[in-house]
């Protein structure tokens, strides 16, 4: 399990940073808290539009604000769809 986690974060990752984005705070997790310095909803609505679906960081309060929170836990099919989607 670990490894497939870890594969998944590795790809994710790649794929934000390359439209974009920053990860914080993501080490040892099962999601990625990533940000383009927006307010949480227009990034939830960006990714949206790409058919990928996010919690806005805001549900985890204020700190939140500009943050969305993306699962490790969707498929590995799943997951490389969405970084295809990200390029």
């Amino acid at each position: 399990q670990h490894a497939r986690y870890a594969r998944r974060r590795g790809l994710l990752k790649a794929a934000l940073e390359g439209a974009g984005f920053r990860v914080d705070n993501s080490e040892a997790s099962l999601y990625l808290w990533a940000t383009r310095g927006e307010p949480c909803w227009d990034t939830v609505s960006w990714l949206a539009d790409r058919g990928i679906l996010v919690a806005p960081g805001e549900f985890y309060g204020p700190a939140g604000a500009q943050h969305v929170r993306v699962a490790l836990t969707a498929t590995d099919e799943r997951v490389e769809a969405a970084c295809a989607r990200l390029s």
